[in-house]
């Protein structure tokens, strides 16, 4: 089973690469969307999508620094996001960021993430904040293009390269930095 689950998740992969495809799932997915501020349920529902072997009752929900984006699509959790407020002690972490962004498999391509980024954006634009950065592995070339196409751009942190470069000798793939200047309201 897990060997059909491995090709049938690869060639997911492959065709969600076609541009027909992401035009199609676009318009498809786009009309059953509805994207929202997590709810106490939906950060049940995803605790219990990113730790399946955990107990969830025991979860904290609540952390006035951190605000979840979901996605659902036809009623199915599709996607989140996160966005979190660093103070200013919090260095190199400093300031508006966004974090997790993620999407299930069966709905890339839809304009999911590009929908939950938007989302961070407007909330850390109407807070009041200057700019808006995130992480990405340097090899993940479908978030680069998302996010460049929202407008951010590489930039370096002095203080969290140090702590970058050494995650990338132990781990392999190398994190960077993106940023968003923002226009506030």
């Amino acid at each position: 089973m897990m060997f059909i689950r491995k090709y049938l998740g690869a060639a997911l992969s492959i065709i969600q690469r076609v541009s027909l495809y992401r035009y199609v799932m676009r318009v498809i997915i786009l009309k059953g969307i509805t994207i929202r501020e997590a709810d106490d349920a939906d950060k049940l529902k995803l605790y219990q999508w990113f730790n399946s072997n955990k107990d969830a009752s025991k979860v904290g929900l609540h952390n006035q620094n951190v605000t979840e984006f979901v996605a659902y699509c036809f009623g199915h959790l599709a996607g989140c996001v996160q966005l979190v407020r660093y103070s200013s002690e919090n260095t190199p972490y400093s300031g508006y960021w966004l974090w997790r962004l993620t999407v299930k498999s069966l709905f890339k391509g839809g304009g999911i993430g590009e929908k939950l980024s938007q989302e961070v954006i407007l909330k850390s634009s109407t807070e009041g904040s200057k700019k808006l950065d995130l992480l990405v592995l340097n090899n993940n070339l479908p978030a680069l293009r998302l996010y460049r196409k929202l407008g951010f751009a590489l930039y370096i942190i002095p203080q969290l390269e140090e702590q970058l470069k050494a995650q990338h000798t132990q781990n392999g793939p190398r994190f960077v930095v993106m940023r968003k200047l923002l226009d506030n309201f």
